[in-house]
């Protein structure tokens, strides 16, 4: 999976979508998505359209448990043979469910069209 095809599973959910932080108006948003990335590794192999492997942070902040968008990320994910370990936590103080996953993306990190 590249970046792009990442975001564009994301955005065809249809919900507010923030690379790292969400934007204040999506705070109060029956759903939202935060990702990022954390984790970079070169890929050494000469062949490689790629020169990183990139994890990324998911993270889906939802009013009820089991949101119907995030059911439909999974389906998403599954069709196209991504099967990600979801984790979940409640968020005592802002009263929301926190489920998040991590995928491991393709990208070029460091070259002319990356910078």
């Amino acid at each position: 999976m590249t970046k792009t095809e990442l975001v564009d599973i994301l955005k065809k959910l249809n919900v507010p979508i923030s690379e790292s932080t969400p934007e204040d108006d999506e705070m109060e948003a029956d759903i939202r998505i935060c990702y990022w990335d954390y984790y970079w590794k070169d890929i050494t192999a000469s062949n490689s359209n790629y020169n990183t492997e990139v994890t990324y942070q998911i993270s889906v902040i939802a009013s009820i448990p089991r949101h119907p968008k995030l059911i439909e990320l999974k389906k998403e994910l599954n069709k196209i043979g991504l099967f990600p370990e979801f984790q979940h936590e409640y968020l005592t103080e802002k009263r929301r469910i926190h489920s998040f996953f991590s995928l491991d993306v393709l990208e070029n990190i460091g070259t002319e069209e990356n910078e």
